[in-house]
């Protein structure tokens, strides 16, 4: 009859050593020896205005936005946008090619989802757009936003010449 066989402390301390320890350690030598991928830019226009939001007379309120433009030919998916690094939007259906969508501040929530963007108390500072384009890639754009905004226009003509101004370019 053959003795059972055992192990002893140091080569149980070894043997637990080599199983955490060796793929911890190829966990650390891929992430030190992999190059970085560089993440696609987003070629979006932002711009902060006040916009019409509702369905009836009744309902309808004028709020501060950002409006995000797709200055592409493809159409962009899952697009998220952050302010400030701190406060999140999401629009799922995302943005047409040429289209242009206006999401309201008072939409923004904290990234827990506890805290609603203040709008009023808190100066914007940097908008991050994300969204998913043609090729599956997930693109980004980080905008800083400019300290004093241009007043709104007060005629229809106004308006319309500032159409194509006031748009913030990714840095």
């Amino acid at each position: 009859m053959r003795p059972n066989r055992t192990i002893t402390k140091k080569q149980l301390a070894i043997l637990t050593v080599l199983l955490i320890g060796v793929p911890i350690g190829y966990g650390l030598m891929l992430s030190f020896f992999t190059p970085r991928m560089p993440e696609p830019s987003l070629p979006a226009l932002v711009r902060l205005e006040s916009k019409w939001f509702g369905d009836s007379d009744e309902s309808r309120r004028l709020l501060p936005c950002i409006s995000i433009k797709n200055t592409t030919k493809s159409d962009w998916q899952n697009l998220s946008i952050g302010l400030n690094k701190q406060f999140y939007c999401d629009e799922p259906k995302g943005i047409k090619a040429g289209q242009v969508v206006s999401v309201p501040l008072e939409a923004f929530v904290a990234r827990m989802g506890s805290v609603r963007f203040p709008v009023g108390n808190r100066d914007i500072k940097t908008v991050i757009v994300f969204s998913q384009i043609e090729t599956g890639e997930r693109a980004v754009a980080e905008y800083t936003m400019p300290a004093i905004l241009p007043l709104p226009k007060k005629t229809e003509t106004e308006a319309a010449e500032a159409e194509n101004e006031d748009w913030v370019s990714a840095k």
